[in-house]
């Protein structure tokens, strides 16, 4: 004769069971995005390390983005020199390889300015990020790109080969003038930052459209697209993204000059597009400010 099973020792598989159960729907709808945020997370802190690892070989931060300067080609003999642009490659690079092969005129001129992370040209997404100053700190193309931004692309859509801006306050130093045809630019020095700890170095570009941003996700080339925070009014006042939601709030996340990320949490309904301006001016100057009533120390808890 067979043993039933008592009362108790059901209750106990149902226990186990509704363990189980409540373990998988976590893993499947919870627990995958708290993972990719925490991939996006550890993203922005390899790019901050490895800005800081450049930092510490070359005395100045990597730059924002490219800058251009004229020298003298004289490789085909001194009767056929020629003034020819190069290129100082930002943390990742503007050039798309051919851009300065074809000829004397600038990467402007051969229309090869601000390559977007949405180009259709996969070879030249591809060498902006490996010619790009961070790259041989990096090596790995999946640090540039945050795994909720390939996961929320259409299949209509070019993949984006990156995912984060840099602050254009770390543009080159303008201490050292601005004549591009005598002056090689550098980033800013290391040691003139003044509060690292509240200055931004890398956010998420804007890719959903939470706040009333309309994310640009044209393939061609667009300042929204390409590597650089321009945060100022007279840049456009682009914007940080807040890519990732958190219960009823959406989330930016971003990391300081310091190497320290933080997620900045704010209501879904909540903000107007010149608040969310206003508070990318104050991250990327470091400004300890009241933002909407509220202190940034009391935004991140």
């Amino acid at each position: 004769m067979k043993k039933a099973f008592t009362l108790v020792e059901l209750l106990v598989v149902i226990a186990i069971i509704a363990m189980l159960m409540t373990a998988l729907v976590t893993y499947f709808w919870g627990g995958t995005e708290s993972a990719r945020a925490s991939r996006c997370l550890a993203n922005l802190k390899q790019l901050a390390t490895a800005a800081q690892s450049y930092g510490r070989d070359y005395e100045h931060y990597p730059l924002a983005g490219s800058v251009e300067r004229m020298g003298i080609d004289d490789s085909r003999g001194m009767q056929n020199v020629v003034e020819r642009y190069n290129e100082m490659p930002g943390w990742i690079s503007w050039n798309s390889q051919s851009a300065y092969k074809s000829g004397p005129q600038s990467h402007i001129a051969n229309y090869g300015w601000f390559t977007s992370a949405y180009n259709q040209d996969v070879t030249a997404r591809d060498y902006c990020i490996t010619n790009g100053a961070l790259w041989r700190y990096i090596q790995k193309e999946t640090a540039y790109v945050c795994p909720s931004h390939l996961r929320c692309q259409k299949l209509k859509r070019t993949p984006p080969n990156w995912s984060y801006v840099m602050n254009s306050y770390f543009g080159f130093d303008e201490s050292k003038g601005s004549d591009f045809k005598s002056t090689w630019y550098w980033g800013v020095r290391v040691d003139t930052v003044p509060r690292a700890d509240k200055i931004l170095l890398f956010a998420e570009m804007q890719w959903e459209d939470y706040t009333g941003e309309t994310p640009n996700f044209s393939q061609g080339a667009g300042t929204e697209n390409d590597c650089t925070l321009q945060y100022r009014a007279g840049d456009g006042g682009e914007s940080i993204g807040f890519n990732h939601k958190h219960k009823n709030d959406i989330e930016a996340h971003v990391v300081f000059a310091d190497g320290h990320t933080d997620k900045i949490r704010w209501p879904r309904s909540g903000m107007s597009k010149n608040e969310l301006r206003d508070l990318t001016e104050w991250l990327c100057e470091g400004k300890d400010v009241t933002f909407n009533g509220k202190r940034y120390e009391e935004l991140k808890n």
